[in-house]
């Protein structure tokens, strides 16, 4: 006889929620209790995480989402900000019970704005695919990695960064260089015409997800010109954000701290190194990711009732020019609002 099975929205142990992780292919940072931590504590996002219980107490399947209002990007349940892949986990069978669970959510919680859910729903919902993520497959031999690099772009970029004296240091995920990785983050944002990250948002990341955390900066001498991001989780390593000074480009940092990255992934046992999202229209940005010997691979979000029509920001270029110009002060409050605008 099947087990009975039941919806529990947000009620279980961390303990049973951490070991279904652990047995369970797909899970990724995003799916775990720290990460929904960090969200709620950074932006005030309210979850309601799906979890297909069976009558043994045993976690089945699982499907996180948080409830977003925003005038300015509209009404969304979704799964989940902030993260460019995290879908449902867990038993296919189950598949269904947790998707007409998040739809009945949407209609109690929203009635409008959409359900996203940043996967393939396998043709439940309607689905789009503007984005791609940029994998390096890792192997325990450094130099069948290396030879994956671009040759021209890549591998020399890393060689000139080393040859000027750029050192990259782990950092110990200090108060100071929290902050110094902000700024950074600020200015970069800003010089490409977008919102920056909060403040909050990286002191909440290495506070309640420390041990999947790791701050990389790049410096000359004293002066630190780079740093970057990366979430590590089972066997693969996000690289989540990356920051540099636009005066100190020409040390290459960004080639820096990725490889640097990458050599202490492949000493941990890491399997994968995701480059992260790129949209489709930033080619730049994807033949940076490219060049680093990564497999493209689509990313395909799932919608319902329909897919939004959204604006396409990056492209609104009275809109990146103002932001370019703005005072530091305005800049990142402005920043902080369109973040934090949620009830």
């Amino acid at each position: 006889m099947a087990s009975e099975l039941e919806i529990v929205i947000n009620k279980v142990s961390e303990d049973s929620w951490r070991e279904f992780l652990e047995r369970t292919p797909g899970a990724m940072i995003y799916h775990t209790p720290e990460w929904k931590r960090v969200l709620e504590k950074s932006f005030g996002y309210k979850p309601y995480y799906i979890f297909v219980v069976d009558d043994t107490g045993q976690i089945r399947g699982f499907l996180p989402l948080m409830l977003i209002r925003s005038k300015l990007f509209g009404n969304r349940l979704s799964s989940l900000p902030l993260s460019h892949r995290c879908g449902y986990i867990g038993n296919p069978t189950f598949l269904r019970e947790a998707f007409n669970s998040a739809v009945k959510l949407y209609n109690e919680k929203l009635g409008n704005g959409a359900l996203e859910i940043r996967e393939s729903s396998e043709g439940y919902f309607k689905e789009a695919c503007n984005f791609s993520t940029y994998i390096l497959e890792l192997s325990n031999d450094l130099d069948e990695v290396w030879k994956k690099l671009d040759k021209g772009s890549v591998r020399w970029a890393i060689k000139k960064a080393a040859k000027l004296g750029v050192n990259v240091e782990i950092s110990n995920n200090s108060k100071e260089d929290i902050k110094l990785f902000y700024e950074l983050n600020c200015e970069t944002k800003k010089r490409k015409g977008v919102p920056c990250h909060p403040l909050r948002f990286f002191k909440s990341l290495f506070r309640y997800a420390s041990q999947y955390s790791q701050l990389y900066l790049a410096k000359i001498n004293d002066d630190t010109i780079g740093g970057g991001v990366m979430l590590l989780f089972r066997d693969t390593v996000v690289y989540g954000y990356g920051a540099a000074k636009d005066s100190m480009l020409r040390y290459h940092p960004y080639h820096a701290f990725l490889w640097k990255a990458i050599e202490d992934s492949i000493n941990s046992g890491f399997r994968y190194f995701d480059f992260g999202r790129a949209h489709r229209q930033n080619t730049g940005l994807i033949q940076f990711k490219k060049r680093w010997g990564t497999k493209e691979i689509p990313l395909i979000y799932s919608y319902y009732p329909s897919i939004p029509k959204a604006g396409n920001l990056r492209n609104n270029r009275i809109l990146i020019s103002i932001v370019r110009y703005l005072p530091s002060p305005a800049y990142k409050f402005g920043s902080n609002w369109i973040f934090g605008k949620v009830v």
